[in-house]
């Protein structure tokens, strides 16, 4: 592969990003008018991996800890997420969703398959398959150089 493809296949990937958030704005805005795009990643990862610490948080978005801590303060406050003592380290706090959280997870998730599939309609699911599976290899390719 030549220096410019390798550019170019950032280049695509920035830009389906940007179209997906783009779409995932406009829909989140029909189920909840005021959650913003880094509270729905928040809720969508403690939704598939409850449980997780503000720490692991922190670690996956790369966001400051106390952004983060203001963030998971106002999700708590709106009901959507509790914290509890972990039980194999008292000071360390887990996170999950409450009923109401579990329920805005599944209305937002339902949303982010609607515009996933629409925005790649045209790519078949074999194709879908060998994009998945190249997105991985260059993933574990990258940590490997980290």
């Amino acid at each position: 592969m030549n220096p410019s493809q390798s550019i170019e296949v950032f280049d695509r990937l920035h830009e389906l990003l940007h179209r997906f958030r783009a779409c995932m704005r406009k829909a989140m805005e029909t189920v909840h008018p005021d959650l913003t795009l880094n509270e729905m990643r928040i809720l969508m990862h403690a939704g598939r991996q409850p449980g997780l610490t503000q720490r692991d948080l922190v670690e996956h978005s790369h966001a400051d800890k106390a952004q983060m801590a203001r963030l998971l303060a106002h999700l708590e406050a709106h009901g959507w997420l509790t914290r509890s003592a972990s039980e194999s380290d008292k000071r360390v706090r887990c996170l999950r969703l409450s009923a109401q959280g579990e329920a805005l997870f599944a209305q937002l998730r339902r949303r982010q398959e609607s515009v996933a599939a629409d925005l790649l309609r045209d790519c078949p699911p074999s194709a879908q398959t060998q994009l998945l599976t190249l997105l991985r290899q260059a993933c574990d390719s990258a940590e490997n150089q980290t």
